[in-house]
């Protein structure tokens, strides 16, 4: 199953996918004053956030939820508030 999950790598609000999908894992990177991001099930910035993330000044940080993947029913948007952070999805 591994070779069939998607990626996308963001560093503004971005609608993913917009259908129903699952997240197995994300990697986040933070430059000189770190941030925040949220996962959405949703189409647009505002949906459900299921995660809500912040990440540390000058850090990574690899989240891995591949024995349980998140569901999104709606879409899978990943709202990115700042300009300070690259977030990696792994998705179907």
């Amino acid at each position: 199953m591994a070779s069939m999950i998607r990626t996308a790598v963001v560093t503004s609000d971005t609608a993913v996918k917009a259908a129903e999908g699952r997240v197995y894992w994300i990697a986040v990177s933070a430059g000189a004053t770190g941030g925040a991001f949220q996962l959405n099930d949703s189409l647009a910035d505002g949906g459900t956030d299921l995660l809500d993330i912040t990440v540390a000044a000058n850090s990574t940080q690899f989240f891995n939820f591949s024995v349980r993947p998140i569901r999104c029913t709606t879409g899978i948007y990943i709202d990115v508030p700042g300009t300070n952070l690259k977030v990696n999805v792994g998705y179907l």
